[in-house]
């Protein structure tokens, strides 16, 4: 999606939501976690700057393929003006890389695996840095005639609560399974890969099983907490000639 997909002048309305915050290239390794905000500030820079890379890339191989007069919604994963990011447990992403770390303690998965499980994504991006390509006079947004139209954060609850989780077993567990079943289509194969090819089939499975099983008994510990959504959405417009 960094690049041109379509032909010249050939979309009238484009629509992109929850894509551009993985990284088209992975930049460093991340050394003592899995996620962004375990990075050391040497990897960050190198995703910021990958991350900067890659929206201008978007935003101009997009803005080819819209027609004159087309228009080009995006609904961004970010952070907003309360440096908040998107978090769908206790403590943030932090819990996702906590209990790979716990499994490479306890002996079930390798150091090396471990490493291997990085997510190459990002998903702080700002307003500032969603405005950029259009205040930065880069010369092929002027060339394509593309402007900002509006741009706006919004804070969803994913999780609408209307059950008790506080007090009531079953509905702390229908919370936990629901919470996995958020993260699960996005994070199973960021597990799944990292593991060793030595491994066989059913052991890499059984393994990334009993990640999912160790996320959902901490969401069931933790049912106070009420996921939610960080997003940008910038909406652009081609100039008619």
């Amino acid at each position: 999606m960094y690049k041109q997909c379509l032909p010249d002048n050939s979309i009238d309305l484009g629509i992109s939501t929850l894509a551009t915050h993985y990284l088209s290239k992975q930049v460093c390794q991340i050394k003592d976690g899995i996620y962004y905000d375990e990075a050391d500030d040497g990897e960050q820079t190198l995703i910021k700057e990958q991350a900067k890379s890659d929206w201008r890339a978007f935003v101009t191989s997009r803005g080819r393929e819209l027609k004159p007069g087309g228009f080009l919604i995006t609904f961004n994963a970010s952070s907003n003006d309360n440096d908040q990011t998107t978090a769908q447990f206790e403590k943030g992403q932090f819990s996702i890389g906590y209990i790979v770390s716990d499994m490479v303690s306890e002996g079930i998965i390798t150091q090396e695996e471990y490493l291997a499980t990085n997510i190459h994504s990002y998903i702080g991006r700002t307003a500032e840095d969603f405005k950029e390509p259009f205040t930065s006079d880069l010369p092929e947004i002027k060339e394509l005639g593309l402007e900002l139209v509006s741009i706006r954060s919004v804070k969803h609850y994913t999780l609408q609560q209307t059950f008790d989780v506080n007090k009531d077993t079953t509905d702390k567990l229908k919370y936990s399974e629901r919470i996995v079943a958020m993260v699960y289509p996005w994070l199973h194969h960021v597990i799944y890969r990292g593991l060793s090819d030595s491994r066989t089939e059913d052991e890499k499975e059984m393994i990334t099983d009993q990640y999912f099983r160790r996320m959902q008994t901490y969401a069931f510990e933790h049912t106070v907490f009420k996921p939610y959504l960080i997003a940008t959405e910038v909406v652009m417009k081609k100039k008619m000639e």
